[in-house]
């Protein structure tokens, strides 16, 4: 029975990471994020078309993906602080975070009811700051590709994006502190400040600790530990009722504080296991779930969701561009519309908690896609132009 068992996780393991590959590179090719194909394997191999596999059968591996995506986010926070003291980044990435979950709250809570399935303020209160985040990712590959990534212009936007994502995140802990059900709120509190605490510790003390990890003559041994801490402040942030994907993006700030962590090596290996295989099937496991008479059914609410988050981006992000004097205002601006993990992290913790039903991931799928296809059309404008 347990052979069979397992013997069944590896066959739906490896189809699903063959297939992921092909079309993720596929996507790759035709000028598309390789996440769009990693998406669409999911959905090919899911109830929608060959019904070869269910989503559940690789939830855990899922999990461990969606981890080391915050994780790696954190990562990049190796400088935090010098990041925050960037006048120009701060007043972008706060701008739009702010400005953006204005207008989207303000239009779900006049119409959000006619578009979507929804009608209570926490319900619009998570879909806005949801929509309002931005995407680290592709304004890095976009950057990378162009050769724009060292420039003033490159380095602004990408200050901004973290910074916009680090403050979603953590207002994101504060609208589930507050609206998490069936809690005591000076409990809950308690173990958020205990949780605080421990993170600051570590987070000032990691050079000591880095001392003795750096001895450990096998690299293995560094990543191994790494790992566990990982997964060890995940299941923390778990237990005082917030998520275990925050748990790993506060692991990554602190392990990007250390010597270790900056080694090619180190770097390598957590890009084999991160990029190489947990977060492909998680990308992949979300597209498991999707079925296609549910998005088109729901493609009104995903489009009218879409257009709000793009409309208040571009302009606020062109807006304070041009005011900063920057040289390129249209490209900044329609490098930070995309819609990806940092959303769906958002959405999915909603729907943990009883907020939403599986629609809602039904209804953020064609945003990828969507916001995608719309940075390539704005990028070849912005370069006719």
């Amino acid at each position: 029975m347990a052979a069979g068992l397992a013997a069944g996780t590896l066959y739906n393991v490896g189809i699903l990471l063959m297939a992921s590959f092909i079309l993720g590179e596929l996507f790759e090719r035709i000028g598309l994020e390789s996440i769009l194909g990693y998406i669409t394997a999911g959905l090919l191999l899911g109830p929608s078309f060959l019904s070869v596999m269910d989503a559940s059968a690789v939830q855990s591996f899922a999990t461990i993906g969606v981890s080391l995506v915050l994780f790696n986010a954190g990562l990049r926070e190796e400088n935090a602080a010098d990041i925050f003291r960037h006048r120009q980044g701060l007043q972008l990435g706060l701008g739009i975070l702010a400005g953006s979950f204005a207008l989207i709250f303000a239009a779900l809570y006049f119409f959000g009811s006619q578009f979507l399935p929804y009608n209570t303020l926490t319900q619009f209160l998570f879909i806005a700051l949801a929509y309002a985040v931005v995407d680290i990712g592709i304004p890095s590959k976009i950057m990378m590709s162009r050769g724009m990534l060292r420039e003033e212009t490159g380095k602004y936007t990408i200050k901004s994006a973290v910074i916009n994502v680090t403050a979603g995140l953590l207002a994101l802990t504060g609208l589930v502190l507050v609206f998490s059900p069936g809690e005591n709120i000076a409990m809950r509190l308690g173990g958020i400040l205990g949780f605080a605490a421990v993170f600051y510790l570590l987070h000032e003390t990691i050079h000591r600790i880095d001392d003795y990890i750096i001895n450990f003559e096998e690299t293995e041994a560094q990543f191994a530990i790494t790992f566990a801490f990982l997964l060890g402040l995940s299941y923390m942030t778990e237990i005082v009722g917030l998520s275990t994907v925050l748990g790993a993006f506060f692991a990554g700030i602190i392990v990007s504080r250390s010597d270790f962590s900056e080694s090619k090596a180190f770097q390598e290996k957590i890009n084999a296991i991160g990029l190489g295989l947990f977060i492909p099937i998680f990308f992949a496991w979300f597209g498991l779930g999707l079925h296609v008479s549910s998005i088109i059914a729901n493609i009104e609410a995903a489009v009218f969701l879409f257009g709000l988050s793009t409309v208040s981006k571009l302009g606020i992000g062109y807006a304070a561009s041009k005011l900063h004097g920057m040289d390129k205002p249209g490209t900044i601006a329609a490098s930070l519309i995309s819609l990806d993990i940092e959303t769906l992290v958002v959405l999915l913790i909603g729907k943990d908690m009883g907020l939403f039903g599986p629609e809602i991931l039904q209804m953020f799928a064609p945003a990828v896609l969507l916001s995608t296809l719309t940075i390539v059309l704005l990028y070849a404008l912005i370069d006719r132009r």
